[in-house]
């Protein structure tokens, strides 16, 4: 007996310091040189046991980037079902009256191989109404870089997308041309700083843009209107009037689908609507706030640290949220939903997406979201060490002075000690 008391004495003094060796190697790495220059936060966590295994600044509050769209995806994953609603719709007259839900994925050339929702319409015997006037809110998010409106990464948000909000102009033979056609008359071969006027869809092709450039358009009704109508080849009227509540939802793609894209490329466009989806399921209007609202009061509301959170993307230099949130709202995706499901959602290290150069080994260990702006990064999600276990964990860099490639290869470093050692 006394043998086992000291062996297990032994054993629980031993594990003891080789945590307090983890700890220590953490810090130093955190405290040398290369990070004294930046802010820098880190918290580590096992799910299984509940248990805290590092916290460095970890109550501290960072720009997240696009760290962003790990709320995003918990929004979705609890509200939006296994399909993605792309219309509202019902028959009065002989014609069809509809309302956009916000589907980012209609005609987008990313599922171009879907034309569910573009057949429904076709087949339908007479015109197509419109609902237009549900999205609340600024074409652009709060706090985005503004000067960015003719950026692929800041297509606008609204109600009823079409091609990803992207117009793709190019040199013809003939004259300059656009996808989709119902744009080819806006381009004009012009030396110009900018591809497009900020309020007007007037594209410019010359020396800066070369060949062709994709451009997020300016969204007018008269510009969908006939969008739908020449992607339909069908008549299509606006109305400001309500569909009854007897309306039926059309479904266009499976979510997943929709929420890896997301993960994986990064792509802020998706991740956008895909809040606006969320207001309009949960009765709120079309409305980013409201959506970022509903899900804060309802699934939540135990958030460590209160979090200024603005968008969908990440893009708004708002946000701020503190690794140990971060976390939080990671664990608890973690335990409400199938880890195979998730780790197929996220970016894996080495091998996919925005992860796809860093963090590779011979079997994979982080299936996480990066974020990346202007002298910040960071990196939240899972990490699978070489014992077995799963940990969730955020690194949150903000406001250095180095190369982006810089702050990765030591965010890679400390999370391969963490594979290596926990």
């Amino acid at each position: 007996m006394m043998r086992i008391k000291l062996f297990l004495l032994f054993s629980f003094v031993t594990l003891n310091l080789f945590a307090q060796n983890h700890t220590e190697w953490v810090r130093r790495h955190l405290e040398s040189d290369f990070y004294k220059t930046q802010f820098t936060g880190f918290y580590l966590y096992d799910p299984s046991t509940k248990q805290v295994l590092e916290d460095y600044n970890g109550e501290k509050s960072f720009t997240p980037a696009s760290n962003i769209k790990i709320l995003t995806l918990y929004s979705a994953l609890k509200t939006l079902g296994d399909s993605i609603p792309a219309l509202r719709y019902e028959r009065k007259n002989g014609d069809i009256y509809i309302e956009g839900l916000g589907d980012p994925t209609f005609l987008h050339p990313e599922f171009k191989s879907v034309n569910k929702v573009v057949d429904f319409l076709k087949n339908e015997p007479g015109k197509i109404v419109l609902r237009w006037g549900k999205f609340e809110g600024p074409r652009m998010g709060l706090g985005w870089s503004w000067e960015d409106y003719e950026k692929y990464y800041s297509a606008e948000r609204s109600e009823l997308p079409m091609y990803g909000n992207m117009a793709t102009i190019k040199r013809g033979k003939s004259g300059p041309t656009a996808f989709p056609a119902t744009l080819a008359d806006s381009v004009e071969y012009q030396e110009s700083l900018f591809s497009r006027d900020f309020f007007d869809n007037k594209f410019y092709l010359g020396s800066r843009n070369g060949n062709s450039a994709r451009v997020p358009f300016v969204v007018k009704n008269e510009l969908i209107r006939q969008m739908l109508a020449d992607a339909t080849k069908k008549e299509v009227e606006l109305t400001d009037k309500d569909l009854s509540k007897s309306a039926k939802t059309l479904f266009s793609l499976p979510s997943d689908l929709v929420y890896k894209r997301m993960m994986e490329a990064s792509d802020n466009f998706l991740a956008e609507q895909i809040l606006l989806m969320v207001s309009a399921k949960v009765g709120g209007g079309m409305s980013t706030e409201k959506a970022i609202q509903h899900m804060e009061s309802r699934h939540l509301k135990g958030m460590p640290h209160k979090p200024v959170w603005v968008d969908g993307s990440g893009l708004s230099r708002y946000n701020l949220f503190s690794p140990q949130t971060m976390v939080y709202v990671l664990d608890k995706m973690y335990q409400e939903f199938p880890q195979e499901r998730l780790f197929n959602i996220f970016a894996v290290g080495g091998r996919t997406g925005t992860l796809k150069g860093n963090y590779g080994g011979k079997r994979p260990y982080v299936y996480a979201k990066s974020g990346t702006l202007s002298n910040n990064y960071c990196l939240s999600g899972y990490l699978v060490t070489n014992s077995g276990k799963t940990l969730i964990f955020s690194v949150m860099n903000n406001h250095y002075l180095k190369e982006n490639w810089q702050v990765r290869q030591e965010t890679q470093k400390l999370l391969e000690f963490i594979r290596d050692n926990y």
